[in-house]
C-alpha cells in the first residue's frame, strides 16, 4: 500500500521505461557498428529528441500544476531522479552511439562509401607516408570498432552493467 506520491513516480518510471524500449525497437547494434551509419544516426538522434521531449513535458506539465493549483500537496514534488535516472543514462547512451557512428564516417572507407573507396593519392614527397599513416588509422580505428563488436551484452541496454563505461572509455582513448 503505497501513498499516490510513490504510486504516481513508480507509473512515470514505467513511462520512462517504455519510452526506451520503443526507442530501442528502432536501434539496431548492427547497423550502429557495421551496418547503415547514417540511418542509425537519425535513429538515435531522434531517440535522443524523445527522452528530452518525456523530460520536458513532465516539466512542464510539473510547472503548470504547480501554478494552477492552490493546494500545495497536489503539486507534483515528486523523485525525479528516480523517474529520469534510466532516460538519462540511455540518452548519454544514444549520444555515446552517435560518436561511434561519427568516427566511423570519418575513419572507415566501408562505411563512408558503400563499397570501399580507394585509399586518397597524396602528392609530394611525402605522400606516401601520408597515404600508408591514413590505412594504418583505418585499420587501428577498425580494430576498436571491432572490440565493441564483440560486446556480449547490449551495448543499448541501461542499468544492470558498468561495464559499458570501461569499454567506451577504452574505445573513446584509441580513437584519440
Amino acid at each position: 500500500f503505497y501513498n499516490t506520491e510513490e504510486r504516481l513516480t513508480g507509473l512515470l518510471r514505467k513511462v520512462s521505461n517504455e519510452i526506451i524500449n520503443r526507442c530501442c525497437a528502432k536501434l539496431s547494434v548492427q547497423d550502429i557498428l557495421q551496418g547503415d551509419v547514417l540511418g542509425s544516426m537519425v535513429n538515435l538522434e531522434d531517440s535522443i529528441a524523445c527522452g528530452e521531449a518525456w523530460k520536458s513535458i513532465y516539466q512542464r506539465t510539473a510547472r503548470m500544476i504547480k501554478k494552477n493549483e492552490k493546494d500545495p500537496a497536489q503539486h507534483w514534488e515528486f523523485d525525479t531522479a528516480s523517474i529520469f535516472a534510466q532516460i538519462d543514462a540511455f540518452i548519454q547512451r544514444c549520444r555515446d552511439r552517435l560518436e561511434i557512428c561519427d568516427g566511423q564516417l570519418q575513419f572507415s572507407r566501408t562505411v563512408a562509401a558503400d563499397t570501399g573507396a580507394p585509399v586518397p593519392v597524396v602528392g609530394g614527397t611525402n605522400g606516401p607516408q601520408i597515404s600508408k599513416a591514413l590505412v594504418t588509422i583505418e585499420q587501428k580505428f577498425e580494430e576498436y570498432v571491432d572490440r565493441l563488436r564483440q560486446l556480449r551484452y547490449g551495448i543499448l541496454q541501461v542499468g544492470g552493467t558498468d561495464r559499458w563505461h570501461d569499454d567506451y572509455n577504452f574505445f573513446k582513448n584509441g580513437v584519440k
